[in-house]
């Protein structure tokens, strides 16, 4: 009898701790943005890019997936991507390391992407991503980026840079 009761208490928490993480809403956010590094900047020395604020449309996203800013429990970048939009046919060898924080009204600066060491002959760079909960950020109506990059080469023109990020979002379901 007291083996039949050890079981039977096991499979109840086990129901009812995964119950919760089935109820859980998941999806993905994509935000895009552009920034120049202008041309002339020293070399080896950090040098900070501020993006204007960003205008979040979270509100509608989550609407779209069954929930509301109140009900998002953690948001997490899941990958982000560097392209250079201009001049064609550029790549990233003038970069020696580059890192993103993000900032909103009433929080912190946090750092949640980064590279330390930029490989040659990139046209492309995916960053590594920091295990940082972005979710009060992104509730926000706005937030704007700051951009920290050290050149180890000489720029002779200003370059446009495309970040494509993905941010994966956990929320409750959407109760009325």
């Amino acid at each position: 009898m007291k083996n039949i009761s050890i079981i039977l208490t096991t499979v109840i928490l086990v129901f009812f701790s995964c119950k919760k993480n089935i109820l859980d809403i998941r999806f993905k956010m994509n935000y895009d943005t552009e920034f120049t590094i202008s041309s002339g900047m020293g070399i080896n020395l950090p040098f900070n890019i501020y993006t204007p604020d960003i205008t979040t449309n979270s509100e509608e996203q989550f609407a779209a997936n069954d929930t509301r800013k109140d009900k998002v429990k953690e948001v997490k970048l899941e990958s982000m991507q560097l392209s250079i939009t201009s001049p064609s046919g550029s790549n990233f060898d003038f970069l020696k390391s580059i890192e993103f924080y993000i900032k909103a009204d009433g929080l912190d600066e946090v750092k949640y992407a980064y590279i330390d060491e930029v490989p040659d002959g990139k046209t492309i760079l995916n960053l590594n991503t920091v295990d940082v909960n972005l979710a009060d950020y992104l509730k926000k109506d706005k937030f704007s980026l700051r951009v920290k990059t050290v050149q180890d080469e000489m720029l002779g023109q200003d370059t446009d840079i495309k970040s494509a990020s993905v941010f994966a979002v956990t929320a409750n379901p959407l109760k009325r």
